[in-house]
């Protein structure tokens, strides 16, 4: 075997080599990107879950507050309109607003 073939096989050997390189580089870069992809997608999953689950608790929110609701719930409560009697008007303060809502209203209602 001459000097010329030995360094033409070692030149083929280097490009298989070379090559064979490659396509690991892109099988593991194909696998990654399958990868990341079902992450993509099962993240999309759950935002469309998450996105269900808020649109049915808005809809609990306006059906809760819904005042046909409201009133039937206070009325299970014993609860009922005031009279004119009971209505306890607040003054606001000086800074156009009630400190305490709190303790203006408890003032009111027991003086």
């Amino acid at each position: 075997m001459t000097k010329a073939d030995r360094s033409y096989k070692a030149k083929v050997v280097v490009e298989l080599l070379l090559i064979f390189a490659l396509m690991l580089a892109m099988i593991g870069l194909t696998a990654y990107n399958s990868k990341i992809q079902y992450d993509i997608n099962r993240m999309n999953n759950q935002i469309a879950e998450t996105q269900k689950e808020i649109q049915n608790l808005q809809v609990q929110i306006k059906s809760a507050a819904n005042i046909t609701n409201l009133e039937s719930r206070a009325a299970e409560l014993g609860l009922i309109y005031p009279g004119y009697d009971q209505i306890v008007y607040l003054e606001d303060t000086e800074e156009g607003g009630i400190e305490d809502f709190a303790l203006a209203l408890m003032e009111s209602a027991y003086h």
